[in-house]
């Protein structure tokens, strides 16, 4: 049938429309497009956001998310579980008694009273807070007739240096490190409690006379550290004057700990600590920096978190399931009682390090779990170590626990403002760690330190 002029331009209107609802639809998803890019760069950007408070590297009593969103999936209430005994804490014994009496009735103002009975209260009270006393020390000079010696005498009281007394740089010391007092904070609670003025300059002053006097068991414990078997390492970042530093943490078996402020988070700050033979074992994370260390024990925590971190990939299940078990299986080792020979433990970790080499192997062939399979690989050798040392833990969870102090002050503070504050901060951080570490009343070990170090070198 032939097309007239009229089809023709009919189909033409046709073709138009159809062209511009192309065009618009074409527009339209351009527009959406763009618009699905743009969400999917914000979600990326979340992510990242996110991940800074929780990844494999999230320390577990950090990661508040993750506990939140399975808190709400749980059955398990909070709180102590049912027939759990409650701990009160006994009553002591009265120092003094007060008899509390009255004359006349409270009711009706009657003075015709016969006493009834009496009931015992026994409360614990504070006596009211100390002033400062200020004491005038006359130090007597000698000169010895025999060899000549000219010399001042000495009281355990008395600081050869400075108007501060022993006590009263305890007091500012604790403020500091045990209640994390800001020093304007300490200023201001010394001057409403103890009517004691002093500047945060004051404070601070008192802070370094303090650290220096801390220098002498700071060494004592690098000494340890040094001649120690096996340490617990870590480092975290830390601001002073506004500039990426590094707090690092050394703790033995016998809980000496030193801190470390250093610039660095490189091997030049292990070589310095253990001075030039590291002939000891260390218990770290996978940070390379550790890899001078002759030999290593990989945290076992830090591997379950970065495996963990990819169970939802192809997998991800089987080899969390595979690692959990594997940790079970070396805790319940480690724990047998009596404890295992030496030649048992030998032969454990050729066996045991030979399976987690086939597990590696074995898990290598899902692409989506390249990352945690090389981190697995690269601990081989390293993953049972603690086998071989009686007493060492397979996690580095010792020296997190000391590491956990010192981010909290850094929440706190934000940034040290002057190298000197870190320097001494590092010395008696480091002998407060021990101390409390090794259940030592921290206030009467400073108090004696001081006496030594400040009264009567």
């Amino acid at each position: 049938m032939p097309v007239t002029a009229s089809d023709y331009q009919s189909l033409k209107l046709q073709i138009k429309g159809l062209e511009e609802i192309v065009a618009e639809l074409k527009s339209d998803n351009e527009a959406k497009a763009k618009i699905i890019a743009e969400q999917a760069k914000l979600i990326e950007e979340l992510k990242a956001k996110l991940a800074k408070y929780e990844n494999p590297h999230t320390p577990s009593s950090a990661q508040r998310y993750k506990k939140n969103s399975e808190s709400k999936n749980s059955s398990k209430k909070r709180g102590a579980p049912n027939g759990h005994r409650v701990a009160t804490r006994p009553t002591p014994e009265p120092d003094r008694v007060v008899e509390v009496t009255t004359d006349q009735c409270e009711l009706c103002g009657s003075g015709n009273l016969e006493e009834c009975g009496v009931e015992k209260q026994v409360i614990e009270e504070l006596p009211p807070p100390p002033k400062i006393e200020v004491i005038q020390f006359n130090r007597h000079k000698y000169k010895c007739q025999d060899c000549g010696h000219v010399f001042i005498a000495k009281d355990e009281e008395c600081p050869q240096k400075g108007r501060f007394g022993v006590d009263l740089l305890v007091y500012l010391i604790m403020l500091k490190f045990s209640l994390r007092g800001v020093l304007r904070r300490i200023n201001d609670f010394a001057l409403h409690l103890n009517s004691f003025n002093i500047t945060p300059k004051g404070i601070q002053d008192a802070i370094l006379r303090v650290g220096d006097a801390c220098k002498t068991t700071y060494s004592a414990n690098i000494d340890k550290v040094r001649a120690a078997t096996w340490n617990y390492m870590d480092e975290t970042g830390i601001r002073v004057l506004g500039k990426n530093y590094w707090l690092w943490t050394f703790r033995t078996p016998e809980d000496e700990v030193v801190v470390v402020i250093r610039p660095s988070r490189g091997q030049n700050v292990l070589r310095e600590i253990f001075g030039g033979d590291i002939s000891g074992a260390g218990v770290v994370d996978g940070w390379r920096a550790y890899n001078i260390i002759p030999i290593l024990q990989r945290c076992w925590a830090h591997q379950i978190r970065d495996v963990d971190a990819f169970i939802e990939q192809p997998g991800g299940k089987e080899l969390s399931e595979a690692i959990h078990e594997k940790f079970k299986v070396l805790k319940g080792f480690l724990g047998k009682d009596p404890p295992t020979s030496m030649e048992e433990r030998k032969q454990q970790k050729e066996v045991r390090d030979s399976e987690m080499a086939e597990l590696a192997e074995h898990f290598s062939k899902f692409t989506e779990l390249k990352k945690p399979v090389t981190y697995i690989r690269n601990g081989l050798g390293n993953w049972y170590t603690c086998l071989l040392y009686p007493g060492m833990e397979p996690t580095n969870n010792l020296s997190e626990q000391v590491i956990r102090e010192h981010v909290l002050m850094r929440k706190i503070i934000g940034t040290f403002r002057s190298e000197d504050g870190a320097e001494y901060y590092q010395y008696i951080a480091s002998v407060f760690a021990t101390w409390r570490l090794q259940a030592k009343d921290v206030y009467a070990e400073l108090k004696k330190l001081l006496v030594n170090e400040l009264c009567l070198r």
